[in-house]
């Protein structure tokens, strides 16, 4: 009785459920290794490609009959099929060297190995074949799937804040999956109006809401952030550009609007007023918004072991700098950052002004957004009528070059329309909250100092933004170097302007006590 092991394989789930699963694979083995009267000593599973040789199956039954099977005492591997055994030509025979090497004999129910050159020819044939089916298998996957992509269906991966579910008009549809849909919107809208500054800021805010997409809850990488900023998926659209997919509509609801994702474009290419650092903790809050004196490059910190326990330092790592991993006591420059702030104090009068400032600009600027808004619908209804007149034209044309010209120019101002989005009605029929938000504002400048000293790390990150408009410079003998601070806090902290007559302000009567 010849000592036999079983090598099943599938590439899928669907085929683990049904007909050609591993358990039928193994089933069917068993039954021939009894009718040649084969003892199975053991059973070596994949679920992976017949197109690779690293299989982890194959690998262990390999190092099987490295052990077990002898020149005197080969060890038979029963393969249900050739196509289970390999689907590559290169694959089916390198794998079938590795067999022979190790002194084992492939069978098959299905199939007969030989070793006479007729045998062999007849095998290269048939482990030809299985490749041509698996190449003919994805090119039909590929052509599918491409065409659904080309109808506004996605058809790969969920991204994060969306899932897949069952719709009777569309098949498998993208649906947004709350909470974490409303995490990432907040996340998005958030970026696009510079409420969260950074790349850092976002993964933060995501980090804090406990997001998670495939992973441990909090768990939140750059590389995920930039991923979720640049898909144009959010916005309701579809891309795929390895196929040449064009920008088109999709079928599934946008979580923001294309103008969202337009300005998130055009945040990303902005430069950074302050690096995007991983490592901004609350031990070292001033970590990459203070700069060397020397090199103008920012700081960074840690912890120093000492004798019997830690420092905490800020040191320049500028290898050509002077100040070269010089240590500089993490209270030595935050309370002189603290001196700093405190003697920042917005005059409560001014802000006022400034606030109904904003207010009179915001009216003006919702004035400007309903010009656009009209110039801009009225513009997607042009462009919508010479869509319509151009497929038209397409009817009636007989000519091959006129055809594939006015295909182009269909295609043109497809991708206007999907710029200009869908019709915006009126502003006045929103509310966008701006007086609540900019008063929050106003408070939150009013003691910039009160808030960094009480407030978390996400505020005190904020007080930086607000109050400073340029990183600061720190020398270790001088101190910090003039600040620049930001428009409104440099306007309200003007002592001159407490005795100026306010004339012709929005909303100030001349003379009148703010």
């Amino acid at each position: 009785m010849a000592k036999a092991v079983i090598y099943c394989r599938v590439s899928s789930e669907r085929q683990k459920r049904e007909g050609h699963g591993l358990e039928a694979q193994e089933h069917r083995g068993k039954q021939y290794a009894d009718a040649q009267r084969h003892s199975v000593l053991s059973v070596f599973k994949d679920d992976i490609t017949g197109g690779t040789v690293d299989r982890p199956g194959m690998e262990n039954m390999l190092a099987y009959l490295e052990e077990h099977s002898t020149e005197e005492n080969p060890v038979v591997v029963i393969v249900d099929d050739i196509k289970r055994w390999a689907r590559s030509v290169e694959v089916h025979i390198a794998l079938r060297k590795a067999i022979r090497d190790r002194y084992g004999i492939l069978e098959s129910p299905n199939f007969k190995f030989g070793e006479e050159p007729e045998d062999k020819f007849y095998e290269t044939i048939m482990a030809a074949s299985s490749e041509l089916e698996r190449d003919q298998n994805r090119r039909q996957v590929i052509q599918k799937q491409k065409a659904r992509i080309e109808n506004g269906y996605w058809c790969f991966d969920n991204p994060p804040g969306y899932g897949y579910a069952k719709n009777p008009e569309h098949g498998k549809l993208l649906t947004p999956d709350e909470p974490k849909a409303g995490i990432i919107r907040e996340a998005l809208e958030g970026f696009a109006s510079g409420r969260l500054a950074t790349k850092e800021d976002v993964r933060l805010f995501l980090a804090g809401k406990g997001f998670t997409h495939r992973g441990k809850s909090g768990i939140v990488y750059t590389e995920q952030v930039t991923r979720i900023l640049t898909r144009v998926l959010y916005a309701g659209c579809i891309e795929y550009k390895p196929w040449n997919v064009s920008i088109r509509k999709g079928k599934h609801q946008g979580l923001i609007s294309m103008e969202t994702h337009q300005r998130i474009k055009e945040r990303l290419q902005e430069n950074p007023r302050s690096p995007q650092r991983k490592d901004i903790r609350k031990d070292f809050p001033l970590r990459g918004f203070v700069l060397c004196s020397c090199c103008r490059q920012p700081l960074t910190a840690g912890w120093t072991q000492g004798r019997n326990q830690k420092y905490p330092y800020y040191r320049c790592k500028t290898k050509e700098c002077p100040m070269h991993n010089k240590n500089i006591p993490k209270k030595e420059i935050e309370d002189k950052f603290e001196l700093l702030l405190s003697q920042v104090k917005p005059r409560k009068n001014i802000l006022e002004v400034i606030r109904i400032e904003l207010l009179a600009l915001w009216s003006k600027k919702i004035g400007d957004v309903e010009a656009i808004r009209r110039k801009r619908n009225a513009r997607l209804a042009e462009v919508k009528k010479d869509i319509k007149d151009y497929c038209n034209l397409i009817k009636t044309t007989k000519s091959n070059t006129v055809r594939r010209t006015y295909e182009e120019r269909i295609e043109e101002l497809e991708m206007e329309q999907l710029r200009l989005g869908e019709k915006q009605q009126q502003t006045s029929t929103r509310n966008y909250e701006f007086e609540p938000a900019l008063n929050k504002v106003i408070e939150f400048i009013k003691d910039p100092f009160l808030m960094w000293t009480t407030g978390d790390l996400a505020q005190q990150r904020l007080v930086l933004r607000m109050v400073f408009d340029e990183l600061l410079v720190y020398d270790h003998k001088k101190g910090f170097y003039t600040a620049t601070f930001s428009l409104p806090i440099e306007l309200s902290c003007v002592p001159e302007l407490d005795r100026m007559e306010m004339v012709e302000m929005p909303g100030i009567e001349p003379g009148s006590n703010v």
